[in-house]
């Protein structure tokens, strides 16, 4: 995706004195009314159009800046009010409607009405509207089933009603709903110019974007017409873009910033012993994985696959990159959540089965790539190391592997055009349900190029049918056999080796309070405030 920035130069002289100046001290105490918050992280995000981010760094800020319909509780995914105040399903589950909170406004001063979030929906539904575009909406294909997909229509009978009609019923579809990627923009603001928007979106929520500089930080400013119990205590938002860790380490002990993202978990644990330093732990809710392209030789073959399975040695990675937080990922969904199958158990080390089955299958001493990312991720702190790790493990059993890194926007662009013959990537859930987990990573309906996000391109019917099955029925514990049932098929065929799922440290000056860890690893910036004195 291209994106261009605007540097302002009279923006960027008032932050270069400001960071010169000192940025912190419970809160930044040099910001406007003594209320900056710096956050350092190891990288950008990729486009700020919630609905065409598929990352959690460009997700993660966007919903500070857009609401959608309903949200997450902070700290779960409990759906409470956002811009509706209520909901109500049909009795067959094919058609939803809400109303919304009156009187609400956008950042820009236009309504926020029942026809606003009917003109989003079919903007991302529907190719032929002219507000379509050329842009991609790879969530809403990938929660919704194409386009215009499961909803088959939206209407606004008045300004506080809008009614969602389903194809069919989507037992998540609430919890859909609440996804940033769903949020709801300004629809003069997207008109206006969708390049514009994508840049500096317009919605609701306690901040707006100030100043984007493309790799070097993010601000954001607190919104004027954000009517919530919590206003923001601090006014600016600072999100800069660290890519050395030992630089933002160093950056949070000296003061120069207030919350440390992503910490390694070495770092973590010094940050830890460190006086005026609170590490929290996020929520596990991801899956760190490596997926085998299947349209690639010699992935197609079951033999292959699971030879890869058993030369991972995935308890000595666990064991040496990640924190004592983290499990071997037996399933594919996080612990506890659920459809977890307590018979699934992970692929153990087993150097001459792996090269027994690559035998079978006339493969042996083949080569091939792994593409990972260079950029830390919450699922997974030390890419390099992982991926020479895996390296090193099937060369074990005749599997020369030449390791591709590369820069996280490019990452993203190659394997979702289906380039790379394996890829070593993950996944942080994004509103608590099984579904989340399986349709828009493995599912055929996700293996679209050039926007897959089914990176292994495995295409399984049965698969399928389980995934509609599990979307269709409203009984918990009907669809906990369903996805029990998809836990056993992914161990089973092996489009992907599940290697990890962890929880995600976060690191803060200890004088700011009212951090809610959230299992979606975001940071709700209104609820945070200086500690009292």
């Amino acid at each position: 995706m291209k994106i261009a920035t605007k540097v302002r130069l009279r923006s960027a002289v008032l932050l270069a004195a400001f960071l010169i100046g000192g940025c912190g001290g419970g809160g930044g105490t040099n910001g406007a009314g003594g209320s900056t918050l710096v956050v350092a992280r190891v990288k950008d995000a990729v486009i700020l159009d919630p609905a065409q981010a598929t990352d959690g760094l460009s997700l993660n800020l966007t919903q500070e800046v857009l609401w959608g319909l309903v949200r997450f509780k902070p700290g779960s995914f409990d759906i409470e009010p956002a811009l509706a105040q209520s909901w109500k399903a049909s009795s067959d589950g094919k058609q939803w409607t809400f109303t919304l909170r009156r009187g609400l406004k956008f950042s820009d001063g236009t309504p926020i009405d029942a026809a606003a979030v009917k003109w989003n929906f079919d903007r991302w539904r529907l190719p032929n509207n002219p507000n379509h575009g050329n842009d991609t909406y790879q969530y809403y294909a990938a929660m919704f089933g194409g386009f215009p997909g499961i909803i088959t229509d939206v209407t606004a009978p008045n300004s506080s009603t809008v009614t969602f009609k389903l194809a069919r019923p989507l037992a998540p579809f609430l919890h859909d709903v609440a996804m940033p990627s769903f949020a709801i923009g300004s629809p003069t603001a997207i008109r206006a110019s969708h390049e514009a928007f994508a840049l500096k979106p317009v919605g609701y929520g306690p901040y707006t974007v100030a100043e984007w500089v493309k790799d070097d930080h993010i601000t954001l400013q607190a919104n004027p017409l954000f009517k919530w119990v919590n206003k923001p205590a601090y006014s600016t938002v600072i999100i800069r873009d660290i890519p050395d860790q030992a630089t933002s380490v160093l950056s949070l002990q000296k003061g120069d910033v207030d919350v440390l993202t992503d910490p390694r978990p070495d770092d973590a644990a010094q940050l830890a012993k460190q006086p005026g330093i609170k590490i929290y732990q996020q929520p596990s809710n991801n899956n760190s994985y490596l997926a085998m392209n299947l349209e690639k030789p010699p992935f197609q073959k079951l033999q292959v696959r699971r030879a890869i399975a058993y030369a991972i040695n995935v308890t000595q990675i666990v064991h040496a990159f990640y924190s004592q937080g983290a499990i071997v990922a037996d399933n594919w969904t996080p612990p506890q959540m659920l459809g977890e199958n307590p018979a699934v158990k992970h692929y153990p080390l087993d150097v001459q089965r792996a090269r027994a089955l690559l035998a079978q299958a006339g493969a042996t001493n083949f080569s091939t790539q792994l593409y990972y990312p260079t950029a830390p991720r919450p699922y997974m702190p030390e890419p390099q190391r992982i991926a020479e790790a895996i390296q090193a493990d099937l060369k074990a059993v005749g599997v020369n592997v030449t390791l591709a890194p590369f820069e996280w926007g490019v990452f993203l662009s190659k394997i979702r055009n289906g380039e790379h013959p394996m890829c070593l990537i993950g996944w942080s859930g994004d509103n608590g349900d099984p579904d989340n987990f399986f349709y828009p990573l493995l599912d055929q309906d996700s293996a679209q190029k050039p926007n897959a996000q089914n990176y292994s391109f495995w295409r399984d019917p049965n698969f399928h049918k389980l995934m509609l099955a599990g979307q269709a029925t409203p009984d918990d514990s009907k669809r906990a056999a369903i996805y029990r049932q998809a836990n056993a098929m992914v161990l089973d065929q092996v489009p992907a080796v599940p290697i990890v799922h962890t929880t995600v440290p976060i690191a803060f000056k200890s004088s700011i309070v009212g951090y809610i860890p959230r299992p979606d690893t975001a940071i709700n910036f209104e609820l945070l405030r200086p500690k009292s004195r």
